[in-house]
């Protein structure tokens, strides 16, 4: 709370983000992050990374299908602003049928951000 917003204030905005999702989408949501948790336990990560997210859904890509990659990705709660880059960087490469290599080696410094639209360079693995 800053010095600008009473205690009520607070207080309904708190009330208001609890209720943005409605129960079952909920449940989804804690599944989804909780399976990335996991994941990321067994794996020793201790920070997430962009490295760490093109490992976990490069993993999972080999059993769904980008859609549900796709889902399950804007359900682990990643901070847009923190991975706005990653996400577009992973649902081009996966929608885009990216090889496994190509998605992989896509790093945030491949996208550019030029106001209402955005260039991936695709790096060539191929020799």
């Amino acid at each position: 709370m800053n010095n600008c917003e009473s205690e009520e204030i607070v207080e309904a905005a708190n009330i208001a983000i609890s209720n943005l999702l409605p129960t079952k989408s909920r449940s989804l949501y804690d599944i989804a992050y909780n399976r990335f948790k996991k994941w990321c336990a067994e794996k020793n990560v201790q920070v997430y990374s962009e490295n760490v997210l093109l490992a976990y859904f490069s993993e999972n890509a080999k059993n769904y299908k980008s859609s549900t990659l796709w889902e399950q990705y804007s359900m682990v709660n990643a901070d847009d602003k923190e991975f706005l880059m990653i996400k577009v960087g992973l649902i081009l490469g996966i929608a885009g049928a990216c090889r496994t290599d190509e998605l992989v080696n896509l790093t945030v410094d491949d996208i550019e951000d030029v106001g209402s639209s955005m260039i991936v360079k695709i790096p060539n693995t191929k020799g």
